[in-house]
């Protein structure tokens, strides 16, 4: 069976999990007409990525929050270092904007830091988190886009968000993903942040993905863009040549960020 059949399956998986909560592996095998042991072995692979945890039977959604909490761990040096080189592309008088996630927050760290050429601010971003580590922190305006709070990632969605970034232009958009690959590019796991992304990219002049090298060829539930719609990746030093030299020909800049 294919890569791609196999990432295919479990995109249904996953739709199937987010719409019910948990599901049943006999009810799964049953609707997509396939083995069961297919299905356990989906199961088995989702779950090694921390987006279900197997149960007698099934399988279950996991804890969002302790699945933020985990993924805020996931390559740690890595994502790191990503933030450290994004912070010196940002300059005195832009309007930036800070996707969800936990390579965006090691940026916000930077920030928070201090940025000492950087004398006037504003940051956007409809991350709850992300802009409550900026409050009363920085000497920048901090705008936080409002909208349903979607609690996976503490961010907010929906049509108030997107009516929000609607009025606003950035300079620089940070952007987060929870996979990229040759064929599906960039991609997330929930189809509402995927359509804030969307907004954002085209009030953006330019567009960095922040996303490590783990997450290279690990589709997600919903596409973003194709790899070619993104023009900027920064990415740490363990990408493989191979997939850099893919990434390229598809015409995306890469910034290898160095490790401490």
């Amino acid at each position: 069976m294919s890569s791609h059949l196999a990432n295919f399956r479990m995109q249904l998986i996953m739709a199937a999990l987010s719409a019910q909560g948990e599901c049943r592996t006999s009810e799964l095998a049953q609707r997509f007409q396939l083995s069961e042991n297919t299905i356990r072995r989906d199961f088995l692979e989702l779950e090694e990525r921390g987006l279900l945890l197997r149960v007698h039977g099934g399988a279950v959604l996991v804890d969002q929050d302790a699945a933020y909490a985990t993924r805020l761990e996931h390559s740690l040096p890595q994502k790191r270092a990503i933030g450290q080189a994004a912070a010196t592309l940002i300059e005195s008088g832009q309007n930036i904007y800070l996707d969800v996630g936990s390579t965006a927050q090691e940026l916000v760290r930077v920030i928070r830091d201090g940025l000492p050429t950087v004398t006037h601010l504003h940051i956007f971003t409809n991350g709850v988190q992300i802009a409550s580590e900026l409050i009363g922190q920085t000497p920048y305006h901090v705008h936080l886009i409002g909208g349903e709070v979607y609690q996976n990632t503490f961010c907010t969605v929906g049509p108030s968000a997107l009516a929000q970034i609607d009025q606003f232009r950035f300079d620089l958009f940070f952007m987060g993903a929870n996979g990229v690959d040759p064929e599906r590019g960039w991609t997330n796991s929930n189809h509402m942040e995927v359509l804030v992304k969307r907004a954002v990219i085209l009030r953006s002049k330019r567009v960095f993905a922040l996303v490590d090298s783990s997450k290279w060829n690990l589709p997600s539930l919903a596409q973003i863009v194709p790899l070619a719609g993104v023009k900027h990746w920064i990415v740490d030093a363990d990408l493989p040549a191979d997939a850099q030299a893919s990434v390229r020909a598809a015409g995306v800049e890469l910034r290898i960020a160095a490790q401490d």
